[in-house]
């Protein structure tokens, strides 16, 4: 499913309306139908709705819907933002409509405000339709005046027509007053703001309803940015062969694990075998041999040269070269620490690490002192910071960083040649090519210590595997979201990442 900016939607509408001949008013009448059946859905008796019109297209969606509420018995009554004159045809043309039927249609001004509040108070839902996915930098009046007052008065449920008002669709941002909804119906595809905070917070549920765009115009059109489906990467959880073996579904190298956090590197290699590798190895600090084996059994475990503290020194092991041929991906970063001589470490490690590298945790903190070594390095690369993390990278603050997920995340991607995973309630993956991916299937059971070092040994699972990159980070991301919730048994705040990892296989089972 497509993930859409303001002027990519704009586009394809235009190519729909001038390429196929699909009539704007007829675009608006199934946008306007839609939305109004998602209410009707949700209430099996007629109730009171004030919708609320702008002057533009998301005011034409808003007369549509209050036709088709009235004719299936409900009171309602429509107050009109803006003027007439400003209208599109297809807007003016059903507000015309409204008129002919009988239907009250008020144009606001501050004189008639306790009239608005009287009908908002009485009102069991309202209706959003004041401006759609054009909006651009601060809201002006009446609007902020009209979102300020359902704000405080709220009716019972809230429906926003394909945004809510007050929120820019391509970064997230609130332009001012928000009512925020119960249901965003949005058509024909998501856009960014659904996605991206603090917009995402106001959007409540999200229905996307089919408004009649041929699908041909929608492969003329493409966005660089996706939602993440099984979809895009199914094909790769095709039956196992029985005549495979171990060695056929790769083996993962997994560093980290200095003293005090054995754990995060345990998670990692156990993540990876629930999700699939064949094989997996531990590299620790030499003298944590004994305590690692102690908490896996199915992991085979490697001592690499240390400090005599229990962290890692700054050298690779001196055979490093030889036993690269066993490994099909390397994932380094879980419970790895700092230490000294950390940057030289980890540049040899970029530069002499022959297939795909996986970096997480302490690794990315030690990457952020310099960046060059990892765009030098030609083999793939799969970064995946939280926030903290990739305020780091970027040299900028966290709060940077959420206000322009999506951007921050194509940006470092695009500089490094690194696919970027972003965690978050909507982790953005960011591909080198520009290409976005946006995950769904998180849940607020993985808000735990220990989430991210399962995330790194599921990704590097599925890469060791030989499924590449392109999909392989997107399906872990989602089989990591989903798993998480699948761990909710009786409550989320109980959830461990140990649970998580428990329900790998049942998220990988339910996929189809």
């Amino acid at each position: 499913m497509y993930l859409y900016t303001a002027q990519e939607m704009r586009d394809l509408d235009r190519y729909t309306i001038e390429q196929f001949g699909m009539p704007g008013a007829v675009l608006m009448e199934n946008a306007g139908q839609k939305a109004a059946r998602a209410l009707l859905d949700r209430f099996s008796e007629a109730n009171r709705a004030v919708i609320l019109a702008g002057s533009g297209n998301n005011g034409g969606d808003g007369f549509v819907i209050a036709r088709h509420l009235a004719a299936a018995g409900w009171d309602v009554s429509v107050w009109l933002s803006g003027s007439v004159e400003k209208m599109s045809p297809e807007t003016r043309a059903f507000y015309g409509v409204c008129r002919k039927m009988g239907l009250t249609v008020k144009a606001y001004d501050p004189s008639r405000s306790q009239e608005l509040a009287a009908d908002l108070g009485r009102a069991d839902v309202g209706v959003d339709a004041l401006l759609g996915t054009g909006v651009r930098g601060r809201l002006r009046e009446p609007v902020q005046s009209i979102l300020r007052m359902v704000k405080e008065i709220r009716p019972r449920y809230i429906l926003a027509v394909d945004v809510p008002s007050g929120v820019d669709t391509d970064t997230g941002a609130v332009l001012g007053e928000i009512a925020g909804a119960d249901l965003t119906v949005t058509f024909a595809a998501p856009k960014w703001c659904h996605y991206l905070p603090p917009a995402a917070k106001f959007c409540g549920e999200l229905q996307v309803v089919d408004i009649g765009i041929p699908a041909a115009a929608v492969e003329h059109h493409p966005p660089r940015a996706q939602v993440n489906t099984p979809a895009l990467w199914q094909h790769h959880l095709s039956p196992r062969s029985p005549w495979s073996h171990k060695g056929t579904y790769g083996h993962l190298l997994v560093l980290g694990g200095s003293r005090g956090m054995l754990g995060a590197a345990a998670m990692s290699g156990m993540a990876a075998l629930r999700t699939g590798a064949g094989m997996a190895t531990l590299g620790v600090p030499r003298g944590q041999e004994i305590a690692m084996a102690a908490k896996v059994t199915e992991a085979l475990v490697w001592g690499w040269p240390d400090e005599a503290e229990g962290r890692f020194s700054g050298e690779l092991p001196p055979d490093w070269e030889e036993r690269l041929n066993r490994f099909d991906a390397v994932a380094a970063g879980p419970g790895l620490g700092r230490f000294e001589g950390e940057g030289a470490w980890l540049e040899a490690l970029l530069h002499r690490t022959p297939c795909p590298l996986v970096l997480d945790a302490d690794a990315l903190n030690i990457l952020s002192r310099d960046l060059t070594p990892l765009k030098e390095r030609p083999q793939e690369t799969v970064l995946t910071p939280h926030p903290g993390e990739m305020a780091r990278l970027t040299g900028t603050s966290v709060q940077e960083v959420e206000a322009s997920r999506h951007r921050v995340a194509r940006n470092l991607a695009e500089e490094t040649g690194a696919t970027v995973v972003l965690k978050g309630t909507f982790t953005v993956i960011a591909s080198p090519d520009g290409e976005q991916v946006v995950n769904t299937s998180g849940h607020p059971a993985l808000a735990k210590a220990g989430s991210g070092d399962v995330l790194t040994g599921v990704l590097g699972a599925l890469i060791a595997q030989g499924i590449p990159v392109k999909q392989a980070v997107p399906m872990g991301v989602y089989l990591h979201g989903l798993a998480g919730r699948l761990a909710v048994t009786d409550s989320t705040h109980s959830v461990l990442a140990s649970d998580v990892i428990a329900q790998l296989g049942r998220a990988i089972h339910q996929t189809p």
